[in-house]
């Protein structure tokens, strides 16, 4: 027998759950986050490695890598000490870090994700302008996830391992430090089919990576993942949503917006 071993880039993941992101587009609200159940994806990524081989019947070890700022005390009055940075530029990052902090709870706590690879570094304040202006990289991150995975690789040949992140530098270092991964390594990722440029150009060079296992692409299983007992894909968007309550068995599901132009 043998286990599938978990290891996530947070950072990447939080940017397609947020607001506006990949995930979230893919249901009936895309200005709010897209509520992942981590349960629930390590289900389906066993059942994925599963298809591969029955042998592999349990989840081994659970990653997730990201870094979230460590605030001082006196964040707030930032914009009385500092020219350039503004309450506004504090409300944003604070909000930033708090999602980010309850995205790696969520993992932790209802998952059982280590988080020995959630790096938090101190808040400077020549960072905070580069936050605002998206040119803020973070290198732990990525480092952490390759040295993770081929790591439990080398040392668990028998396992299978998935990786998620839409980072296309990290293969070709698990591939030079690993070179038989296309055996029992795969992807999780965003498909290849996006329609902002910047995505579409990341996800090809990633499914340029041979694998002998086919990558779990998210958009397509949200439904699966998301948050909640009752989830459905829309009859007539393929918007996914999640009720209280179950539908009614041979009704066919609806998301608030086209149950509302039909009515």
């Amino acid at each position: 027998m043998s286990h599938l071993n978990i290891f996530i880039d947070g950072s990447w993941l939080f940017k397609v759950c947020q607001a506006g992101g990949v995930l979230s587009r893919t249901t009936e609200d895309d200005t709010r986050p897209f509520k992942l159940d981590f349960d629930k994806l390590n289900k389906l990524l066993l059942s994925h490695a599963q298809s591969a081989s029955t042998e592999c019947d349990s989840i081994g070890e659970c990653f997730i890598a990201t870094s979230i700022f460590a605030l001082p005390d006196v964040f707030d009055d930032w914009p009385n000490r500092f020219d350039d940075i503004t309450e506004q530029n504090i409300e944003i990052t604070r909000k930033n870090v708090n999602a980010r902090e309850r995205m790696v709870r969520n993992a932790v706590d209802n998952a059982g994700y280590n988080e020995s690879a959630v790096f938090r570094p101190p808040i400077r304040d020549y960072i905070i302008q580069q936050l605002m202006n998206r040119q803020y990289q973070e290198k732990q991150v990525d480092a952490a996830v390759v040295a993770l995975l081929v790591r439990s690789a080398i040392t668990r040949p028998d396992d299978y391992h998935v990786v998620l992140t839409g980072d296309s530098d990290i293969l070709p270092a698990i591939k030079v430090a690993y070179p038989t991964y296309s055996e029992n390594v795969f992807l999780a990722t965003t498909h290849p089919d996006e329609l902002k440029a910047e995505h579409r150009q990341t996800s090809f060079s990633l499914s340029n990576f041979s694998f002998a296992l086919d990558p779990v692409y998210l958009q397509d299983v949200t439904e699966k993942i998301i948050q909640g007992m009752h989830s459905y894909k829309c009859a007539n968007c393929s918007r996914v949503f999640v009720r209280s309550n179950p539908i009614p068995a041979g009704a066919r599901p609806y998301c608030n917006p086209c149950y509302q132009q039909r009515t």
